[in-house]
């Protein structure tokens, strides 16, 4: 019984992980609330739970914070552009139940389409910024790139984003209590396992003195991993 509660069991460890993840939901939430820094927290929370599937030591909060301020300015921009994007594919779905009789019905498939092709690739553009040094623009495309080279895990990564929703529809308000505590960071993880593995290939093969550090080469080497990729699927 000792063992089973010691420090280094894997009982204990799955513990602390949980009580990890329900800290860093907590305080993202608190950023998610607050006008404007959505992208920053969404960013913030990526890079820690990328620590944690490395098994990689980092304080939860500290790590956190240390890459929302890093990546404020940028990631909020990229924030602004995502809600922006989300704002006009709400307004055209308001616009087509208004006038559903008038409307022939390949347009809904459309719209459709286009929404899904676009929420999967907004699910990589936070954790490229929290990994990668790139400017916005890089950011976006590589966010395209990766959810192409990505399936499908990328199509595993939507669904389980969806799980707080699917949660809410089935059991109403009596799941909210765990979605404070695990509604952002509880599928992160799980995405993060999924991409972390892309992640990888595209990382620079030299070790850093300084794990946490993002070098300025990161971009360059990014754009050459992913093209060679491409052209290794191309000869296939």
């Amino acid at each position: 019984m000792g063992k089973f509660f010691d420090l280094d069991s894997p009982f204990m460890r799955v513990l602390n992980r949980v009580a990890d993840l329900m800290i860093l939901n907590l305080v993202v939430l608190v950023f998610m609330i607050i006008p404007f820094t959505g992208g920053a927290a969404l960013t913030g929370m990526h890079y820690v739970l990328l620590k944690m599937v490395r098994e990689e030591e980092t304080y939860v909060v500290k790590g956190f914070w240390k890459s929302f301020k890093q990546n404020f300015k940028q990631a909020t921009i990229l924030w602004i552009i995502v809600v922006a994007i989300a704002g006009i594919i709400g307004v055209d779905v308001l616009w087509i139940r208004a006038n559903a009789g008038n409307i022939p019905g390949i347009y809904v498939y459309i719209l459709l389409g286009i929404s899904l092709i676009l929420y999967m690739v907004f699910l990589y553009i936070f954790p490229l910024q929290s990994r990668f040094e790139n400017p916005i623009k890089n950011t976006l495309k590589n966010a395209c790139m990766f959810s192409i080279l990505g399936l499908p895990r990328t199509v595993g990564m939507a669904l389980v984003s969806l799980i707080p929703i699917l949660l809410l529809y089935f059991f109403d308000v009596r799941i909210v209590p765990i979605l404070v505590m695990f509604g952002f960071t509880g599928p992160s993880y799980l995405m993060a396992l999924m991409y972390n593995g892309l992640f990888k290939k595209f990382e620079p093969k030299v070790a850093e003195a300084d794990e946490e550090v993002r070098t300025e080469d990161d971009d360059e080497e990014l754009q050459a991993a992913i093209k060679r990729m491409q052209e290794a699927r191309d000869k296939k």
